[in-house]
């Protein structure tokens, strides 16, 4: 019987090193003889499993008696709902399953139909999600307070990564250019400014000229059913219809999200106009994008007023 190892990762920049060594460790190798490797790279954990390339290909060369072993859970499931569901293929298709490294690695077979296996695995992946949901909560919550007080998100400035914000504005002080500056530290120009902005001539009387010229614009990631709702069903004035249309699309595994750049006003004015995926009757779907858009415009609005 052959043992179906699978192994994912999320992003082009995520390594699967750490599986490889967990699943080295236990003889399986792409070399040991009735091991076979199927792989979903940078594919997001948001998608089933079982919607997935890779676990697809995996599913049409399983047989009965074969073994899916992951080094990780959560490389393969995200939640309960999907790991309640790969257990239900692999019972459907008398295929073993086991988990190497976490709480289930003492468990055989996961895709065991007895009391106790069932009632093990229920408790434990339970107690799993309950602790990626508390820690997704306070993540929300920290990010929140801090935006409130005026912090920004985001790496810091190249320059103060360096740690020599301090020389380079007294360098600028004492007569340095900025572009002898950035040669010296090897960053661009812009990094230089973005340290020494508030000592460049003019500067202050420039911002007070361009905070009363031009309004205050938000960048906000929209999640893609907001989007598809905004262009298929809404009656979008003209200015949200052009900010709407000149969003920036991104991938995010099979569904996308789109960076739309506009006033407060105007995303307020589509958030409004999307109230119907947060209507009774709506799918948790609709509702969670609702919700997602709500707090992202939030925070890029309190973003904003700090700047």
């Amino acid at each position: 019987m052959a043992n179906l190892v699978y192994t994912r990762v999320s992003t082009d920049e995520q390594s699967t090193l750490r599986q490889t060594h967990v699943l080295t460790e236990a003889g399986l190798t792409p070399d040991t003889v009735g091991v076979r490797f199927f792989s979903d790279p940078a594919i997001s954990s948001k998608i089933p499993a079982l919607d997935r390339a890779g676990f697809q290909e995996l599913a049409g060369y399983a047989r009965p008696g074969d073994t899916l072993t992951v080094a990780e859970l959560y490389r393969l499931c995200r939640d309960l709902h999907d790991i309640l569901a790969v257990r239900t293929w692999c019972q459907d298709h008398s295929v073993k399953l086991r988990v190497l490294s976490g709480a289930l690695s003492g468990i055989t077979d996961l895709a065991a139909t007895d009391a106790t296996t069932t009632m093990l695995v229920n408790v434990l992946i339970s107690v799993g999600q309950f602790q990626r949901d508390l820690q997704n909560e306070l993540t929300r919550e920290g990010l929140a307070a801090a935006w409130a007080n005026g912090a920004k998100s985001g790496r810091r400035p190249q320059v103060a990564r360096l740690g020599v914000v301090d020389d380079v504005r007294q360098a600028f002080r004492a007569g340095s250019s900025i572009a002898a500056l950035a040669r010296e530290h090897r960053v661009s120009r812009g990094a230089i400014r973005t340290a020494v902005a508030d000592l460049l001539p003019n500067q202050s009387e420039r911002a007070v000229a361009t905070a009363a010229a031009e309004p205050v614009v938000v960048v906000v990631e929209m999640p893609g059913k907001i989007a598809r709702h905004l262009r298929d069903h809404a009656d979008l004035g003209d200015a949200e219809r052009q900010a709407l249309h000149q969003g920036r699309a991104v991938r995010r595994g099979q569904g996308y999200s789109l960076h739309v750049t506009a006033t407060p006003q105007i995303h307020h004015a589509m958030l409004r106009a999307a109230v119907a995926l947060n209507a009774e009757g709506a799918s948790s779907a609709d509702r969670k994008a609702y919700r997602i858009y709500l707090d992202r415009l939030n925070s890029a609005t309190i973003n904003s007023r700090g700047n």
